[in-house]
């Protein structure tokens, strides 16, 4: 199963729910949505805050067009994924990084970035992290007029 989040296409690659416990589905995604985003780094509160902002889960099939087609490319990819699962493993960390390499520009985003990128642009974006400071953009065509001939 993919949990993706529809703002940032952060995804999350579960497996193992035995049957019986497939009533119990969302549940389980609050837990692995709360144990990676620990590993992410995230305190208890920020992961507190985020549960309470997103209120009660939602499973849809679809959300829109870009979404759909995010889901679609991500399923794709995910055929082509070489490397074998973890057993017993509700948490496919290796299929999840996988999944979350893939550029993108979901919607409400005016920038292409990785969905783990967006993702923290999102907790930005919410007030649940601090926002970090923007990368410092060097423009070359500068740097070299400003260089050019220093090194004869």
């Amino acid at each position: 199963m993919f949990i993706v989040n529809a703002s940032n296409r952060y995804t999350i690659a579960m497996t193992d729910i035995e049957p019986r416990n497939w009533n119990y589905y969302a549940m389980y995604i609050s837990r692995v949505i709360h144990g990676v985003m620990q590993e992410m780094g995230y305190s208890e509160k920020q992961i507190g805050q985020y549960f309470k902002m997103s209120g009660d889960t939602t499973v849809t099939k679809t959300h829109g067009k870009k979404a759909v087609g995010g889901i679609n490319r991500m399923v794709m990819d995910a055929q082509y994924f070489d490397k074998k699962l973890e057993k017993e493993a509700k948490y496919q960390w290796e299929l999840s990084e996988y999944l979350n390499r893939d550029i993108c520009q979901p919607e409400g985003f005016d920038a292409y970035g990785y969905p783990s990128e967006l993702f923290k642009l999102d907790m930005e974006r919410l007030g649940i992290s601090i926002k970090r400071k923007p990368a410092k953009v060097i423009d070359f065509s500068q740097y070299i007029e400003n260089n050019r001939g220093t090194n004869d």
